[in-house]
C-alpha cells in the first residue's frame, strides 16, 4: 500500500472513531433489534431493559442503561432497619472529618483533618432518586472484567447509593457493549456533578475502584469527576476495629466486605453471585446477549452499597458515642487503636483503660489478649506522658497475665527495673525485675543489655546509699 492510500485509510479510520466518540453509535443502539458494539447477538433493548429492570439515558455522548432501586426505612439489613443506619450517619457527621484524607496526605500516610464542605445536593438526581440527606455520602462500587488492572479491565457497572430522606437508594450505570464505554462514564459524570462537594465513600476503594475509573477516564482523555472527591475508605477503620475479632472460616482474620457482613452486621445472603464469578457472567452476555445471568450481578452489587452504608454508619457512631458504646473488652480495644490511629490520643487512652478494667464477656482467650494488648499500649503512653507511677502500675499488671507473650513480657520486667531504679529508687526490686528479665532474654543484645543493668544495680547496692549516683543515665 502507497502512502497516498496509507493516509486515506488512516483518515477514513479516524472518522468512524470520530463518529462513535460523538455518540452516532450509542443513540444508534436504542432502536430495535440493533446490536451493541462488543456484543455478539444482543437481545432488543426493550428485552435488556425489561431483564434488569433499567432505563435509558440519552446523554451528549450517547446512551448509557440506568437501574435505580429504593430501601425504604423499614428494609431490614441484617441486625438493624435502614433507619438505624440513617439515623447513625446523621448523628455521628461530626467524626467524619476525622477521618478524611486528600490525595496528597493519603500518598504519604497521614490523615488529613480538615475536611472540606460537605453540602447537599444541587439538583434532582433522576425519577425515583429523591434528594440525599445532608450530608451528601455517596457510596461508590464497581464490577469489573477482572481484577488484573490495567487498560484492559473495564468496569461494566458503576454503583452508587445515597441515604435519602425516605431510606437508601442505589443507581447503576450498566455497559451494554465495549463501544458505549465513554457515554457511560459521561452519564456517571453528569451524575456525580449533580452533587455539591460530595464525600465518597467506598470499600478497598482507594486501592482498586477509584484508580480503575481514573484509568477509564484517562483512557479516554478526559478528566476523571472523583479525582477532587474527599474519599473514606472502610477498609482502614474496619481493619482497625475488626481485623482480630473475624477469625471464623477459611481466612483468619479477614476484612472482607463478606465477613464484615456475617460477623458484624448480621448479614446472611441467600443465592448471592460469587465475586469470581462475575466477569465471566458479563463475558457470556456480551457473547450472547442474553442478559438474565446480570440480574444476580447487580443484585450483588446493591447489596455491596447497602452493606457499605451500614458499615460506615457503625464505624462512625462508635466514635461518636467512644469507650461508653462498646459492647466488650474487645470492641473497646479496637475502638482505642482507631482512635490511636486518628490522632485522638486522649480518646484512646479512655478506651484502653476501659478495656484494661472491664469485665471480659467474650471468650477468655479472646478477652486475655485484648486486656493484654490495652495494658501494654496504656503503659507506653502514660510513660511518654511523663506519668511513671501509672505506667510503672501498668507494667505490672502486664507482666502478670499469665500465658502473656514472652518479648512484651521482658518489656514489662525491663521497664519495671528502670522505674524502680531511677525512679522508686529501689533497688532490690529493680534487681528482682532485671534477673526475671534476663531469664527471659532470647537473643545476645537483650541479654547483654540486661547483664549491664544487673552490674550496675550490683555496684549501688555494694556502695550503700551514701554513695553518690550513677552516671549511666538510662535511654527510658
Amino acid at each position: 500500500m502507497d502512502r497516498a492510500a496509507l493516509a486515506a485509510r488512516i483518515q477514513e479510520i479516524l472518522k468512524t472513531r470520530d463518529g462513535r466518540a460523538s455518540g452516532t453509535v450509542g443513540r444508534a443502539v436504542a432502536g430495535e433489534g440493533r446490536a451493541v458494539e462488543g456484543v455478539g447477538r444482543a437481545s432488543r433493548p426493550s428485552e435488556l431493559l425489561d431483564v434488569l429492570g433499567g432505563t435509558i439515558l440519552d446523554g451528549l455522548l450517547g446512551a448509557c442503561v440506568v437501574v435505580d432501586r429504593d430501601y425504604d426505612l423499614s428494609f431490614r439489613h441484617g441486625h438493624h432497619l435502614v433507619e438505624r443506619y440513617l439515623g447513625a450517619a446523621r448523628a455521628s457527621v461530626g467524626c467524619l472529618p476525622w477521618f478524611l484524607e486528600d490525595r496528597a496526605s493519603s500518598r504519604a500516610g497521614r490523615p488529613c483533618h480538615s475536611a472540606g464542605p460537605l453540602g447537599h445536593s444541587a439538583g434532582p438526581l433522576g425519577h425515583s432518586a429523591g434528594r440525599p440527606c445532608h450530608p451528601s455520602f455517596l457510596f461508590f462500587d464497581l464490577e469489573t472484567t477482572g481484577l488484573s488492572g490495567g487498560a484492559g479491565t473495564l468496569a461494566f457497572l458503576a454503583g452508587f447509593g445515597f441515604f435519602t430522606t425516605s431510606g437508601f437508594h442505589t443507581r447503576q450505570f450498566f455497559l451494554r457493549g465495549y463501544g458505549e464505554e465513554r457515554a457511560q462514564l459521561e452519564t456517571v459524570r453528569e451524575f456525580a456533578a449533580g452533587y455539591d462537594a460530595p464525600t465518597l465513600v467506598t470499600y478497598n476503594g482507594r486501592s482498586f475502584d477509584v484508580p480503575l475509573i481514573d484509568t477509564r477516564y484517562q483512557f479516554h482523555r478526559t478528566r476523571s469527576p472523583f479525582t477532587e472527591l474527599a474519599h473514606l475508605d472502610m477498609l482502614f477503620p474496619a481493619r482497625r476495629l475488626w481485623r482480630r475479632r473475624l477469625t471464623r472460616d477459611e481466612e483468619p482474620g479477614s476484612c472482607a466486605l463478606s465477613a464484615i457482613e456475617r460477623d458484624i452486621l448480621g448479614v446472611h445472603r441467600v443465592d448471592d453471585v460469587p465475586g469470581f464469578e462475575i466477569p465471566a457472567r458479563y463475558f457470556a452476555y456480551a457473547r450472547s446477549g442474553d442478559a438474565r445471568g446480570l440480574v444476580g450481578v447487580l443484585e450483588h452489587n446493591r447489596l455491596d452499597l447497602l452493606s457499605l452504608a451500614a458499615v460506615m454508619a457503625i464505624v462512625l457512631d462508635m466514635v461518636r458515642e467512644g469507650a461508653e458504646a462498646a459492647r466488650d473488652r474487645h470492641d473497646c480495644l479496637a475502638l482505642g487503636r482507631l482512635y490511636e490511629y486518628l490522632g485522638r490520643l486522649p480518646d484512646a487512652e479512655r478506651c484502653y483503660v476501659a478495656a484494661a478494667t472491664r469485665d471480659g464477656t467474650i471468650e477468655i482467650e479472646l478477652d486475655r489478649l485484648a486486656r493484654a494488648e490495652s495494658l501494654h499500649w496504656l503503659a507506653r503512653h502514660l510513660r511518654r506522658t511523663r506519668r511513671f507511677q501509672a505506667a510503672a502500675e501498668a507494667w505490672r499488671e502486664l507482666s502478670e497475665i499469665v500465658g502473656l507473650d514472652v518479648d512484651v513480657r521482658r518489656e514489662a520486667l525491663e521497664a519495671l527495673a528502670v522505674h524502680h531504679e531511677h525512679r522508686a529508687k529501689d533497688l532490690e526490686a529493680a534487681r528482682t525485675f532485671a534477673r526475671r528479665a534476663l531469664d527471659l532474654a532470647h537473643d545476645a543484645r537483650h541479654s547483654e543489655d540486661v547483664q549491664h543493668r544487673l552490674g550496675r544495680l550490683d555496684r549501688k547496692l555494694t556502695r550503700g546509699p551514701q554513695s553518690p549516683p550513677d552516671s549511666d543515665i538510662p535511654g527510658w
